[in-house]
């Protein structure tokens, strides 16, 4: 219980700081949303809106890690793999974000950039686990066994750390495309994760800032937006999701409760394997959400779009993800 006594208070303190430290990110208006030109005609308007929202995140959970680490709660591995995770993403969307600014379009580091410079963090976690963790047992969905870490091949648990390490990043990284969605996301996945970390008052605590870091940030990012969160804070979200997961036994629990990444990224893979193959787009346009909403293109593509007005597909997700969640919640016997 101190754990989620001390998470509550952070989690309050993260919501007005995060809220905080946006708005004054927001008032220096130094970095501007770039539109790619082949996107809908909708996302136009959105071009010079603030970006890098995330980046006055990360600085707080810093300054809060901190104080987890010497009052009162304290860390063991556990807090230094949700360090490495969240700090090591965050790090990486924040380069790709000062990338884009400088060349002043919305590319950054390309596809095989990003997973190139997280294999590193990647293996960073699987040393630390490897070397810290070998007692700890993983959750087996839907059935009361655990899989002890230690009965996993060494190569075999780098390829699920490294698996699970770029598709919880990416797949968050890919979620951020409309107001309000990847934060909306995100929250009821983190206090999902509560129901693994009852045990590990660090990681309730970690938590809980977390869920309150992104409460704050939904507030200015809410439909109409005023400030993007950029690939620092849709990184820091996913690294901050797959280290406390993986830090509290969840690996194999992480893709139910994380559905709606696990949805947003196959709908790419999809869509450019039906491009490349076959010449034919599935989709609108990809991720999953921009097909939804509404808007139109000048090329052919398969699958009706509803064309949902954006808060519509928004918060249509936001349920998906919930449901994704509880989904998750079941699967802990």
């Amino acid at each position: 219980m101190e754990g989620l006594r001390f998470g509550f208070i952070l989690f309050l303190l993260g919501g007005v700081g995060g809220a905080l430290a946006v708005w004054a990110h927001l008032k220096g208006r130094l970095y501007r949303q770039y539109i790619r030109p082949e996107g809908l005609p909708t996302h136009y308007r959105k071009a010079g809106t603030p970006t890098m929202g995330g980046f006055p995140l990360l600085q707080v959970f810093l300054v809060a890690w901190v104080t987890v680490a010497f009052w009162p709660v304290g860390l063991s591995w556990r807090g230094w793999t949700v360090f490495l995770s969240a700090v090591g993403a965050g790090a990486i969307g924040l380069l790709d974000d000062l990338l884009s600014q400088r060349r002043r379009r919305s590319e950054g580091l390309s596809p095989w950039g990003k997973l190139l410079l997280q294999l590193p963090v990647a293996l960073g976690l699987f040393f630390l686990l490897e070397f810290k963790a070998r007692e700890m047992e993983l959750y087996i969905p839907f059935s009361s066994l655990k899989l002890p870490l230690a009965a996993i091949p060494g190569p075999v648990f780098f390829l699920l750390t490294l698996l699970g390490f770029w598709g919880t990043t990416n797949g968050a990284n890919l979620t951020d495309g409309l107001d309000g969605l990847a934060a909306g996301c995100g929250i009821p996945i983190l206090l999902g994760a509560l129901s693994l970390t009852g045990a590990y008052p660090e990681l309730s605590a970690l938590t809980l800032l977390g869920a309150g870091l992104f409460a704050g940030f939904l507030w200015w990012n809410a439909h109409p937006a005023r400030i993007f969160m950029g690939d620092v804070g849709s990184m820091f979200l996913g690294g901050l999701v797959f280290g406390i997961f993986i830090a509290a036994g969840g690996l194999f629990l992480l893709p139910i409760a994380a559905g709606i990444f696990v949805v947003e990224s196959l709908s790419v893979i999809v869509q450019v394997l039906s491009f490349k193959l076959f010449g034919v787009r599935v989709l609108k346009m990809s991720p999953l959400h921009h097909h939804l909403e509404e808007g139109e293109v000048s090329w052919r593509y398969l699958l009706k779009t509803p064309n949902w007005p954006e808060p519509a597909v928004v918060v249509r997700l936001w349920l998906i993800s919930l449901s994704f969640v509880a989904l998750g919640l079941l699967a802990v016997v």
